[in-house]
């Protein structure tokens, strides 16, 4: 039997078999791992984002007529805030707020370099304020703390007429006149230099230039219907504030400047009106001594502003005034117009004075004159005391005439008043008891520049 000679295949089919096997063989391992895959993301066990921390927003009334109180809270434990702010139905005023508490927020946000998230938090508290006139102070205290040591701090204020939405400033209140921001920021500084918080730890010579009589450093303040409330940052005036300082003064030392609307009935106390009594450049071996007498007669204080050079040359005198129980006064060494001084003088004017006045009486000067009135930030850090200027200005010294002397007391007198004399003219001395007599009969009482409420 013959048998029929079977054909090979080619090469090539053989090749072409082989891969079309090992592509399918990829093909389901590949398969295979992404239902794998699949099945593990689908998985129960896979970790879910975190939500978003949300800002809760809240608004509702206040005991104020047409405000409301907006509250922003946040459950962010990196970030925690806290934030509440004034609205009204005023667009002008809201904006106003609300430019505020977003630099907050942004001071807030990016002070973010390493700092413990635990102790980190923004708070913004206000608190409302109403005068008798109807308008609102809304005294905002803006506080972020980095750590329980670290907390940076600001008191804002934001004042607005309810009934017409307009903006209340201090031009307001002193009726746009600047001699009356001069003697308001005389007021503020006085008060800033009595203040027993600040006895042994004011810089007098940071107090000048926040006080300065210019409109933006008199916004910062809150009106009461008994006192102005003035805000000034932490460490302004003494190094050991930790926070915001608040300088009270009572309407009734700024009522003179005030305008109409923001007066306050003042009632006569039942001590009656008081004048205060001053004489600058003794003491004089003559007049000051005939002064004494007269003042003992009537049993009066007064203040003397004594010169240092004098107090020098006439030790026993000066003596005499401090223990007939009268207020003792710095005036400087050698009356000079102390403004004009280099620092070198101006320390030894005032300071040689004082050492002088405590070295002879062994009681110390309590009050400042400068010579004419003349006054800045550099005197007024030289002295260290409160500084005594006066409204009635008698110019005895012009016109040597003791009816003159009485006439221009009679002119200008008011409860309350500062008399300037001098106790080195004979002729002051000549007519200062027709002074006292007037002045008693009606119905004042002396007493030094200290004891004045509103000087």
């Amino acid at each position: 039997m013959k048998f029929k000679r079977r054909k090979r295949r080619s090469l090539w089919i053989d090749v072409a078999f082989s891969s079309a096997i090992m592509a399918m063989t990829a093909f389901a391992l590949l398969l295979i791992f992404n239902t794998s895959d699949s099945s593990t993301s689908a998985s129960p066990n896979k970790i879910k984002e975190e939500p978003k921390p949300e800002v809760l927003i809240n608004s509702s009334d206040s005991n104020f007529p047409g405000i409301k109180i907006v509250t922003e809270t946040t459950n962010d434990p990196k970030q925690p805030f806290a934030i509440q702010y004034p609205q009204s139905e005023y667009e002008e005023f809201n904006s106003r707020i609300l430019e505020y508490i977003d630099q907050w927020k942004t001071r807030y946000f990016e002070n973010d370099e390493n700092q413990d998230a635990s102790a980190k938090e923004l708070n913004i508290s206000f608190e409302t304020v109403q005068n008798q006139s109807g308008n609102y102070s809304f005294v905002i205290l803006a506080a972020i703390s980095t750590s329980e040591t670290d907390i940076d701090s600001e008191i804002r204020t934001f004042h607005i007429q309810p009934e017409t939405g307009k903006e209340i400033k201090m031009a307001d209140l002193v009726g746009q006149d600047v001699e009356k921001l001069k003697r308001t920021a005389k007021v503020v500084r006085d008060h800033i230099y009595q203040n027993p918080d600040f006895k042994d730890v004011l810089l007098p010579e940071n107090v000048w230039q926040p006080t300065e009589p210019l409109w933006r450093n008199y916004q910062n303040f809150a009106l009461t219907d008994q006192s102005v409330l003035f805000y000034y940052g932490a460490g302004v005036f003494t190094e050991e504030s930790e926070g915001p300082v608040t300088v009270e003064v009572p309407l009734e030392k700024l009522n003179p400047f005030l305008a109409a609307d923001y007066q306050v009935e003042i009632t006569e106390k039942p001590a009656g009106k008081k004048v205060a009594l001053t004489f600058d450049d003794g003491p004089d071996p003559k007049s000051t001594v005939r002064i004494l007498e007269t003042l003992k007669k009537y049993d009066a204080k007064a203040t003397f502003f004594m010169l240092g050079s004098r107090v020098e040359y006439y030790p026993e005198i000066a003596q005499q005034v401090a223990e007939a129980g009268h207020e003792l006064g710095n005036h400087s060494w050698n009356h000079p117009s102390l403004t004009k001084l280099p620092d070198k003088k101006l320390y030894d004017e005032v300071q040689g004075t004082t050492d002088i006045i405590k070295q002879v009486t062994g009681e110390p000067a309590t009050v400042f004159r400068p010579p004419y009135g003349a006054e800045n930030e550099r005197v007024r850090a030289i002295t260290n005391l409160p500084v005594v200027l006066w409204d009635v200005d008698t110019l005895d010294w012009k016109h040597h005439d003791p009816q003159k002397l009485l006439a221009k007391v009679k002119a200008h007198t008011r409860n309350g008043s500062i008399v300037l004399m001098h106790d080195i003219h004979k002729s002051t001395a000549d007519g200062l008891d027709s002074v006292l007599a007037y002045l008693q009969s009606q119905g004042y009482t002396f007493v030094t520049v200290s004891e004045l409420e509103n000087y």
